[in-house]
């Protein structure tokens, strides 16, 4: 584990690169359609050598000029101040361009929350979803032996 002293050695930060393209284990911040397109239209990355270890990405939302922000960062440099860094990092770019970004993090990821917080974000809106248990879910295994009394 890193600690806040020990970053990755190459922090970059990119605006329509293709030299990502399909790279996986980054959903948050960056993901590719089957067709190899991205709706992803910024990312700031940091390399551990060659390695990629995070990725804190924007893309575009139905409101033009608002992006919505994510990051991912690999589970052996968690905790070290790595994800708060690249989504600072993304969102002085992004500002600096006159876009306005916006964080977005489930209600049960606190560690998200806090780097959302620490980057000067703040709650303005809750979102939530639901899916309907007909067997069709990806819930399903989970919930299929569940019983209610």
């Amino acid at each position: 584990m890193r600690t806040r002293s020990e970053s990755p050695n190459r922090v970059a930060a990119q605006f329509g690169d293709s030299s990502l393209r399909g790279l996986t284990g980054f959903g948050n911040s960056l993901e590719f359609e089957a067709d190899g397109s991205t709706p992803t239209r910024a990312v700031c990355i940091a390399r551990d050598r060659e390695r990629i270890v995070g990725a804190a990405g924007a893309a575009g939302s139905c409101v033009e000029g608002l992006w919505e922000v994510g990051v991912d960062v690999a589970e052996s440099c968690r905790n070290a101040g790595l994800g708060t860094y690249l989504v600072r990092r993304l969102t002085e770019k992004l500002t600096a361009r006159k876009i306005l970004p916006f964080y977005s993090a489930s209600v049960t990821n606190l560690g998200s929350q806090m780097v959302a917080s620490r980057c000067g974000y703040i709650p303005a809106w809750v979102d939530t979803f639901g899916t309907t248990l007909d067997g069709s879910s990806v819930y399903n295994e989970i919930v299929s032996d569940m019983r209610i009394l």
